[in-house]
């Protein structure tokens, strides 16, 4: 059973950038003055990234951070997340770190996370020459293949990014029919490890929705995964995340079938972007209930409220 990682991956870093950056380069952490912010720059990158597209982009960010030093007031953090071997790798990080120095006049840091399953790959470089001229060019990498023999300190580690490690090996190590079984095992250790770890509830949540997006189960293995888990939250008195489940199809049941499935849409969008307007809960509620059954599937794709717009806008240009 594979499950795209783009979406789950781009959501966990945008909620905890610093904790990303510690866990898998602290030591540029370290040199970040993190009280005075970072900003998210996504539509800056989308203009490079589009002028200078050579592969497929699986994960990619673009932050403004401020460092310790004093030496220069702010600069650029690109981050890649690849879970698939791509040749041209380094090279697409290299133009896209020119091309942001060329639009910014800043310094630019790049930085990948490798998720593939090649325990060779390993690109961190590029190097041009022609004519006695050269171009040298190197980023810090992160692969999380390495973290496979490190079990017991990722299961110690309060840093997100160690649950979402875990989740990503063990998406990865039980791909097929035959491991479903042991698929659900580990959606449920590392969900009963985010009460263990004495997170707060958002934190569980967060946590959560990565493990469910990259851990999905067959209809019947997940009915019984969440009902072992609505044992263990009695037990804890801690239902975080039943109650959200809970929520959703009370309404659903309580209302007609397509305010039913607006509703529930809302939820999942709400936690998924943020709070959408009125206005477009009643925009939702005026499509046919095939259509709410494809949002209901392309959401996971969404990364803004600027996707939802687009796909109402393609929906309704395809009506009339």
């Amino acid at each position: 059973m594979s499950t795209p990682l783009d979406t789950p991956w781009k959501q966990i870093l945008e909620c905890y950038f610093p904790q990303f950056m510690s866990f898998f380069f602290p030591a540029a952490y370290h040199e970040i003055d993190w009280s005075k912010g970072f900003d998210f720059l996504d539509s800056e990158l989308q203009q490079v990234t589009r002028e200078a597209e050579t592969g497929k982009r699986i994960v990619d960010k673009l932050v403004k951070v401020y460092l310790r030093n004093g030496q220069e007031n702010w600069l650029l953090i690109h981050i890649e997340i690849q879970n698939q071997k791509e040749e041209e790798f380094s090279e697409r990080v290299y133009i896209y770190s020119t091309r942001l120095f060329d639009k910014f006049r800043r310094s630019v840091a790049s930085f990948a996370v490798l998720g593939d399953t090649d325990r060779h790959w390993r690109p961190q470089s590029f190097h041009q020459a022609a004519l006695g001229s050269q171009h040298d060019f190197s980023f810090r990498i992160a692969k999380l293949l390495d973290y496979q023999q490190q079990e017991e300190s990722l299961k110690a580690s309060d840093n997100p990014f160690a649950i979402v490690v875990q989740a990503h090996l063990a998406a990865q190590s039980t791909k097929g029919k035959a491991s479903q079984q042991r698929r659900r095992e580990r959606k449920y250790s590392l969900t009963t490890l985010l009460y263990e770890r004495g997170w707060s509830e958002q934190e569980v949540i967060d946590l959560y929705r990565f493990i469910d997006w990259v851990l999905t189960l067959p209809p019947e293995l997940e009915e019984a995964f969440r009902q072992d888990l609505e044992t263990y939250e009695r037990g804890k008195n801690m239902p975080y995340i039943s109650a959200i489940e809970r929520m959703g199809e009370a309404r659903g049941e309580a209302r007609g079938k397509v305010e039913g499935k607006v509703d529930l849409l809302s939820l999942l969008l709400a936690q998924q972007m943020g709070s959408i307007s009125t206005e477009t809960v009643e925009e939702l509620k005026k499509l046919p209930i095939e259509q709410l059954d494809q949002l209901a599937l392309d959401l996971r794709g969404f990364t803004s409220i600027d996707d939802l717009t687009n796909w109402l806008k393609q929906k309704n240009s395809s009506s009339t």
